[in-house]
Order: structure tokens, then C-alpha cells, then sequence
């Protein structure tokens, strides 16, 4: 529907220039630092959000309840310098390109513990919303405090902590897609309550999608969450969080997507992830604090594909187990000799174990089983010069079982002026990524992987400036950055005839870079109406393929599927007791692969696309011991754009949902 994104880019644009030039009403006293001022994943420490030289994003709790996203990917869709891509409708591969880097250069915490499978890669499509209060999104390279995975970032998934009286939260939504009529539907329960010395929090989501294709592609999603807080005494307090996710996803797709190859209709993948973490933060004196920490994360994965004689030469079966056991301890010491200045030295040790098992059945059997260690030593320096100039340097120094030793400094500066609301900021640092077991370890019949691979390296600078106008009702920021990726890891095929002896098929061969803008602007104008946007401008090139001329890697060009433009515009307005949430998306022109013809693949281009999301709430007068009540309707892609995140595979259409939340 062209005409429709036409009609959407233009509100999209008229928004940004609004923005621009709306000015505020009242002004607002000073506020005290509470913990939307605060960001914790970019030092390890609670920072004021002004002290933070590393551009970020925080989505709040109060933001998600406004978008009523049913997953985290559909959040963040609209933060500047991630590009997310879904293969499908919900439940589809979803990844993660940050400022341009590979889909799994991000590391993904909850609650302090990494949940990414070893190699970096991540499943975002079954990562639910419930029992998550904030999440904070840290750009650029983090391996000075969090080792390999943090090459491109880090996104910290925070869970919400008990208080007050016992409460019942209970959500339902249902709805339909507007292809086939499939059926769409939501349930969440949360249970919460504590008081000075404890609090729990326990909450149940189910997710149910029929999918926008004809034939098998469902999708059910069941997530349980639970965070308990101990405060034994007032310098000590301990933590407890648990997150299971049980999932299936019927996907009828082959090679080359659903558009153009028949559908398979017995093809599923069935998930089971576990998440632990006990972590325990005592003030042993006024300039001590003492962090210890254990987690635990498991991903089970199973694929089935029995034989179809239309769509498969044989049947197939796959299961894959991980594994991640974690240790950590660090101190902050704190001192602040005289008034002017002010330092935090975080010094810690980690040790972590990742296991892999996989068994996979076609003609024959392959079974493989590996495991890695890796012991590290991070120290950073927080030093604060007049209230104003805040400094940040660190490093970590790794010592892993497959890749050996490697060194990963970082540093920044944020000069906060109080008088204009300015900040001022600059950063640098070097991050690493392991390679996947499979890189590393596989031994089958078609590929031999090698135990001598070098972990992808990324060095990339970034500089910005944050302005607050208005008594903070308008805050802007721009960044401008550069990532030059190398050691990346490339499949290189055995040669023809094979030589006598095997070869490794992995090796450190190619190189790439990025290159971009990021802007943000939010503005609240009065205080029930908040306009935001943001856009990413990213160039990308391959600088070294390695020689194996490879379409989706080849030298000279853009990497795909990442749009040079991008952009998102919002609006939050409340009257009364109704909310009205809508939001605009839009993605430039970019590379993809066309797979169809395996011994002549090609680049193609896919077209820019715009997508309309709305959501309306209304407030219900209830009566005790009904505490609140909420009526709301969600549309999604109201447009109906017709639009490709991959090339051949078909983006849900239109769908909307009407539910009922209510609180006791």
C-alpha cells in the first residue's frame, strides 16, 4: 500500500518538525534523583543519568504500560542505533543489529545475569514483557566490565521488586489478524507485595498467535517470573530472581522463505529457557560496598521436521542444550578526599562456564559435546571533577580455555553544564566476542570446526551531546559514532578434491565498519501530552571478505538487511481517563540476499516501508476492593503495509486486539 506509507511518513515527518518547535507550558521545580534519573548497567554502579559518558536508552515501566508491546523486540524497534529484524509474524527469529554490527554482538542480562548462548547469539521472540519494570540499553563496545558478548552493547532486562500491601494484577486481551482471521490472545497475572524487610514479586504471561500464514504457523509463549528481596539489615540486602519461558513456533518456512518455496506443515521448534540469580550487596562501611553474585541460564531447543515429500528430501530432528553457570565479585570503594572531587574503584573477578550439547538426526546421527571456561579481572575508575566532569576508565583481562588471553580497555568523559542543561560526552573502548561452539568444535560430516579461532575484536569511539530545555520538558541527544570490526569469523568451504587430512572450515578472515548518526528527541509540552522521536542514519562496508566472495559479505558494499535511514516518531496524550498511544515506524532501503538459485545467488534491494501502531486505554471507575480497572483496544500495522523485514518472507498485516486489566 504505497499510498498508505506515504500518508504515514508524512505524520511521521510533520511529528519530528512539531517537535521542534513546541514549547513548554509551567515550569517544573527541581526533582530529586529517583531511579528513572539513574542508570545502572554502564558502570555497575547506580550513576545519576547526567555523570553517564555512554550514550543509552532507558525504557521505563511507565513507557511499556503506554505501548502495551507484548514482547521486548516490539520495544525495541523504535530506540536509535538498534536495528531489529523478525523473520515472520510473532514468534519468528528475531535479531538484534547494533549500530551496524553482527546479530549477536549484544549481550542481554537479566537481572545481572547473561543470558545469550555462547558465541553471542540470543532468542528475543520469546522474551515476554511480564514482571519487567525497566530496561536499559548501553551502545558501543562493554567488554572492560562484562568480557565477550559486550561487543556491540549491552541491554539489561531489570525485573519489578515487591512493596506495599498484597496485590493481584490480572490482564486479558483477544483479537484476530486481519490475513486469515487468526486468532491473537494475551493473559498476565502478577502477584506482589513487602514491606521494610522483604518483597515479592511473581507474575504468569501466556501469548497466542496463529500465525499470518495459512498453514502451520502458530505460536504459544508461557513465561514465569519471580523476583524476592531479603533486607536483613539496613547495609544489606539480598536477591533472588527466577524466569522460565516455554515456547512453540510452527514455522512452514525453507532456505528462502514463504514467498517463494512450498510449505512445509509439520515443521515446529520448541524452546525451554531457564534464568537464576541469587546476588547478594552489603555496605560493609561507608566507603566499602561488597557485590556478590551467582547466575545460572539454560536454553533447551528442539526442531522437528518429519519428512514431507513436497517440501523435504528427508526427515530431520535437532536438539541443542546450553548452558551458563556464573560467578562474580566485586567492591566499589568510594572516597572523596575534598569537596571537589569524588572516586569510585570497582574491582572484581568472574568466573563463568558455558557447556554445549547437540544431537542432530537426518540420514544419519551427529552428536556433539563441548565445554568452555573463562576467568577475568575488571578495574574501573569513576572520578568526578567539581560535579561536573565525570571520567570513566577501566579494563578486563580474560583468560578463556578455547581463545586464550585477551585485554579490553575503555574509557569516557561526560561534562555536565548545569546552567544551559548540557552535557557533553565521549567515549571509547575495544570489545570481543568468542567464537560459537560450533566455530569452535563441530565434527561432522560437512564441517570441522577449529579450536584456534581468535575472538571477533571491535574498536569503536563515539561523541554527543545531550541538551534539557524548558525545566527538563524537552531533552534532546545526538551521538555520532565509528565500530571497525576484524578477526571476524567466516565459513571457508574445503577445497575440491579434498586433501588427505581434514581442514578446519572456520577462520578470522574478514572485516568490516560502520559508521552513523543518532538522534533523539522527546518533548512534553503539558503535562498530560509527550511527543517523542528518534532516527538512525548508518553507513556500513565491507572492508575485507576474506576472499570467499560471498553476496551477503562482499567486499565494497553495504552489510545487509541494515537500512541506512531509520526513524520512529510517537505521541502520548492522556485526557482524562482516556490514553491514546500512537506510533510511527520507518525503514530506508536495504541490501538483502536472494537465495532462490543456490549456484548464482544475488543481492536485491528491499523497498522502504512505514508502519502504524496505535493503542487506546480508558480508566474505569470501580468500586473497592477493585483498586483499577482498564478497557483498551491495540492496533497493529493499522495501514495494512505490505512490506519484507527479510527477503521472502511475508510481514504480518493489520491486527488488533480489545482486552480488560484490572487491579486488586
Amino acid at each position: 500500500m504505497r499510498m498508505g506509507k506515504c500518508v504515514g511518513i508524512s505524520l511521521l515527518v510533520a511529528l519530528m518538525a512539531a517537535l521542534t518547535c513546541v514549547h513548554a507550558g509551567a515550569e517544573e521545580g527541581t526533582q530529586a534523583v529517583t531511579l528513572q534519573d539513574v542508570v545502572v548497567t554502564a558502570t555497575r554502579t547506580a550513576t545519576p543519568e547526567r555523570a553517564v559518558g555512554v550514550s543509552h536508552t532507558v525504557i521505563t515501566e511507565e513507557e511499556i504500560q503506554a505501548r502495551r508491546a507484548a514482547d521486548v523486540p516490539e520495544l525495541l524497534r523504535d530506540v536509535a542505533g538498534i536495528t531489529l529484524v523478525r523473520y515472520g509474524s510473532q514468534g519468528a527469529q528475531s535479531v538484534v543489529f547494533p549500530r551496524g554490527g553482527e546479530n549477536n554482538y549484544t549481550m542481554v542480562m537479566i537481572d545481572g545475569v547473561q543470558v545469550n548462548l555462547g558465541g553471542g547469539d540470543f532468542y528475543w521472540e520469546t522474551l515476554s514483557l511480564d514482571n519487567i519494570e525497566r530496561i536499559e540499553i548501553i551502545r558501543g563496545p562493554q567488554s572492560a566490565l562484562y568480557g565477550s558478548d559486550a561487543i556491540g552493547g549491552v541491554i539489561q532486562i531489570f525485573t519489578k521488586s515487591g512493596y506495599g500491601p498484597p496485590s493481584v494484577e490480572l490482564s486479558t486481551a483477544h483479537g484476530a489478524r486481519s490475513e486469515n482471521g487468526s486468532y491473537l490472545g494475551e493473559q498476565h497475572l502478577r502477584v506482589s507485595g513487602g514491606n521494610e524487610r522483604m518483597g515479592f514479586s511473581v507474575a504468569y504471561g501466556r501469548i497466542d498467535d496463529q500465525g499470518a500464514l495459512d498453514i502451520n504457523n502458530d505460536y504459544w509463549n508461557n513465561s514465569l517470573s519471580a523476583r524476592f528481596d531479603l533486607y536483613p539489615k539496613d547495609n544489606w540486602e539480598v536477591t533472588l530472581t527466577g524466569r522460565l519461558n516455554d515456547s512453540r513456533y510452527e514455522y512452514p518456512t525453507e532456505s528462502v522463505g514463504d514467498k517463494y518455496s512450498p510449505l512445509d506443515p509439520d515443521q515446529y521448534e520448541r524452546e525451554m529457557d531457564t534464568v537464576v540469580g541469587l546476588s547478594t550487596r552489603v555496605q560493609t562501611t561507608s566507603w566499602w560496598e561488597n557485590v556478590l553474585s551467582v547466575g545460572y541460564h539454560r536454553n533447551d531447543r528442539k526442531i522437528e521436521d518429519p519428512y514431507n515429500p513436497e517440501t523435504d528430501y528427508s526427515s530431520w530432528r535437532g536438539e541443542y542444550d546450553e548452558s551458563r553457570t556464573n560467578f562474580d565479585y566485586h567492591a566499589n570503594l568510594k572516597a572523596s578526599p575534598v569537596d571537589w572531587a569524588s572516586s569510585t574503584v570497582t574491582l572484581g573477578y568472574e568466573h563463568e562456564r558455558e557447556t554445549y550439547e547437540q544431537e542432530s538426526t537426518d540420514f544419519t546421527t551427529t552428536t556433539l559435546g563441548a565445554d568452555r571456561t573463562n576467568d577475568a579481572f575488571y578495574a574501573q575508575e569513576q572520578l568526578s571533577l567539581f560535579k561536573r566532569v565525570h571520567l570513566v576508565g577501566g579494563a578486563r583481562v580474560e583468560d578463556n580455555s578455547a581463545f586464550g588471553t585477551e585485554v579490553s580497555p575503555r574509557g569516557s568523559i561526560a561534562v555536565d553544564i548545569h546552567e544551559t542543561g548540557t552535557k557533553l560526552r565521549a567515549a571509547v573502548g575495544k570489545g570481543i566476542k568468542e567464537p560459537t561452539f560450533y566455530e569452535n568444535f563441530a565434527d561432522d560430516a560437512w564441517t570441522l570446526g577449529n579450536k584456534d579461532l581468535d575472538p571477533e575484536k571491535a574498536v569503536s569511539w563515539e561523541v554527543g551531546v545531550d541538551q534539557r530545555l524548558w525545566s527538563d520538558r524537552l531533552t534532546m541527544s545526538v551521538t555520532y559514532f565509528q565500530s571497525r570490526y576484524k578477526d571476524l569469523i567466516a565459513y571457508v568451504p574445503t577445497p575440491y578434491p579434498a586433501p588427505a587430512v581434514r581442514t578446519p572450515n572456520y577462520f578470522n578472515v574478514q572485516e568490516a565498519e560502520s559508521r552513523g548518526v543518532e538522534l533523539s528527541l522527546t518533548v512534553k509540552p503539558m503535562e498530560n501530552l509527550v511527543l517523542g522521536s528518534s532516527y538512525t542514519f548508518l553507513d556500513t562496508e565491507v572492508t575485507d571478505d576474506g576472499g570467499l566472495a560471498n553476496i551477503a559479505f562482499e567486499e565494497g558494499k553495504e552489510l545487509i538487511r541494515r537500512p541506512r535511514h531509520s526513524a520512529s516518531g510517537w505521541i502520548d496524550w492522556q485526557w482524562r481517563r482516556l490514553r491514546t498511544f500512537v506510533k510511527g515506524r520507518y525503514v530506508g532501503k536495504r541490501d538483502d540476499a536472494d537465495y532462490r538459485d543456490w549456484t548464482a545467488p544475488k543481492r536485491v534491494e528491499l523497498k522502504d516501508y512505514f508502519v502504524l501502531d496505535a493503542t487506546m486505554s480508558y480508566k474505569v471507575p470501580v468500586p473497592a476492593p477493585l483498586k483499577d480497572m482498564e478497557l483498551f483496544v491495540k492496533g497493529s500495522n493499522i495501514l495494512d503495509e505490505d512490506y519484507e523485514e527479510v527477503f521472502g518472507y511475508t510481514a504480518p498485516g493489520a491486527s488488533f486486539m480489545a482486552g480488560l486489566s484490572f487491579r486488586l
